[in-house]
């Protein structure tokens, strides 16, 4: 007759047991946590555990009559609106760098540029309802844009941790300067009219 082996936990057995004889036990525990990261940039996962592919455009439209005079365009579009965009980073596994990458200006069918140095980005807190529980809201700092002909890296910020732990958030506001005259025209818009910027979280 087969007799299958037996997994047994720890156990002690007393015998004869009289007052005071003590029988003990022991568990083993452990824990794994795998290290995650997360960033989103405008649209993503409402859960912060997963990856979403929506590329949100925003648009900055000039009258005829404000063309290059210096007041500021508001822009259409992220996902809150009035050009403005959900900044939301988690990490654990300590500090992370935070950066924007550029391919060089942004560029209308015709050739002519508008440089990047046009576009502001102010940083702000993420406005209720759109928090996120267990997130600190706060201005997270938007790194510069690279404003060389070819683009690049931009002027990368660094989020520190807490306890080894990144949870941030917050709200970036994109504005078209509109400080100088240029001709008409559609500028960026595409990747292939360096109308698209790459935002990277890195683990420090």
């Amino acid at each position: 007759m087969f007799v299958p082996m037996l997994a047994r936990a720890d156990s002690t057995f007393v015998s004869p047991a009289t007052t005071g004889s003590v029988a003990s036990a022991h568990l083993d525990f452990v824990i794994v946590v795998n290290p995650a990261l997360f960033l989103r940039v405008s649209t993503g996962a409402a859960n912060n555990a997963a990856s979403n592919g929506t590329i949100d455009t925003l648009t900055f439209d000039v009258p005829s009559a404000n063309v290059g005079d210096g007041s500021e365009i508001s822009g259409t579009g992220g996902d809150l609106t009035a050009g403005a965009a959900t900044i939301r980073v988690y990490g654990n596994s300590g500090s992370l760098s935070l950066n924007s990458t550029t391919t060089g200006p942004l560029t209308s069918a015709a050739g002519d540029t508008i440089p990047w140095s046009q576009i502001s980005v102010a940083a702000s807190a993420l406005p209720r309802p759109n928090n996120t529980a267990g997130f600190t809201s706060g201005a997270v700092p938007h790194p510069a844009f690279n404003t060389a002909p070819a683009g690049g890296d931009g002027a990368a910020t660094t989020l520190e941790s807490a306890d080894k732990v990144v949870r941030v958030e917050g709200r970036w506001t994109y504005t078209y300067l509109n400080a100088n005259s240029v001709p008409a025209g559609t500028y960026g818009a595409t990747a292939a009219r360096n109308g698209r910027v790459t935002y990277t979280a890195t683990q420090l």
